[in-house]
């Protein structure tokens, strides 16, 4: 396994390399353990079927000013080794896979290791990292991506590091064993998606999470009609499309009949208390006027069949 090298100068040169591989931070999504990407959208991006706009989502903007922060955090916690930030792309060729590590960490006597650092929000770090037993673990998510920074540039050991900032400013480290299995897993994950890249198949979407990419990517071409008289369950889901528009309807009306009932029975009160206890209170609010920006959005009717 032959390992280049590029050390980041500029932000555009970094994601046009970036655009070759799949990355360590991207590599989940491929076991489907990422929580903010999906096979789909990977292929989309990948692909050119969604053009990235480059621009950092305020996550990314967060993430990118507190990262030295965490640094320092790390050297203080490990005063006697180095603690550095590398600045370079890391890249397999021949199985188009890429990763760029956050922070190296060497002490004296001891193996090269690999830091990746993340910006947690204090109550996504109570739900997502901290057990019921007041341990802590890593989102999957995260552990795959250090795994795969500590086998592109030759680490012999890996940690996570969680910047968590409320009130004050913590840093949680856990050590994340290498496994072996997981790195051979995400080999095999990520040849087969360059293969069915270059046979121009694609990944099948996830309707849920996929749904917003879906219709940004939705541009039609073509004026003809297309024939989908053999994809049997597409009646049963047109009708189901159709109950749940009208239970919406059905539920948006008993909604205001049943808010309408209750301010009957406030008369002219804002409080009222409720035989088990609850309270009940209504009060009017002036709405801001305000102005809609310009947009566009996908009319998806289903109208009956035509002759043929």
């Amino acid at each position: 396994m032959t390992i280049e090298t590029y050390p980041i100068t500029d932000r555009a040169s970094w994601l046009a390399m970036r655009q070759q591989d799949v990355t360590a931070s991207a590599a989940a999504a491929l076991l489907g353990a990422h929580p903010f990407m999906t096979a789909y959208s990977l292929w989309a991006e990948k692909t050119g079927a969604l053009v990235p706009t480059g621009e950092m989502t305020a996550a990314m903007e967060r993430g990118t000013e507190l990262e030295p922060l965490a640094v320092k955090r790390l050297a203080k916690l490990w005063p006697d080794c180095r603690v550095r930030q590398p600045n370079t792309y890391f890249r397999d060729p021949e199985a188009r896979l890429g990763a760029t590590p956050d922070c190296f960490v060497q002490c004296p006597g001891d193996q090269l290791g690999v830091v990746q650092i993340k910006s947690v929000e204090p109550s996504l770090f109570r739900q997502n990292w901290l057990r019921d037993d007041g341990t802590i673990e890593p989102p999957m998510y995260a552990t795959i991506q250090v795994i795969i920074e500590a086998h592109l540039s030759g680490a012999k050991r890996a940690a996570v590091a969680a910047l968590v900032i409320s009130h004050g400013i913590e840093l949680h480290t856990v050590d994340v064993p290498i496994h072996p299995g997981i790195i051979e897993r995400v080999r095999a994950e990520v040849a087969a998606f360059w293969r069915m890249v270059e046979s121009g198949q694609r990944p099948d979407p996830d309707y849920g999470r996929d749904a917003g990419l879906i219709e940004t990517m939705y541009a039609p071409s073509q004026e003809q009609i297309l024939d989908l008289s053999r994809v049997n369950h597409l009646p049963e889901l047109l009708d189901q499309r159709a109950e749940l528009s009208d239970r919406r309807k059905h539920d948006e009306a008993r909604l205001r009949e049943i808010k309408a009932e209750l301010l009957t029975l406030l008369g002219e009160h804002s409080l009222a208390r409720l035989a088990d206890g609850r309270m009940l209170s209504a009060k009017r609010v002036q709405r801001a006027a305000y102005t809609v920006a310009a947009s566009e959005y996908i009319d998806l009717r289903i109208r009956k069949g035509l002759a043929t």
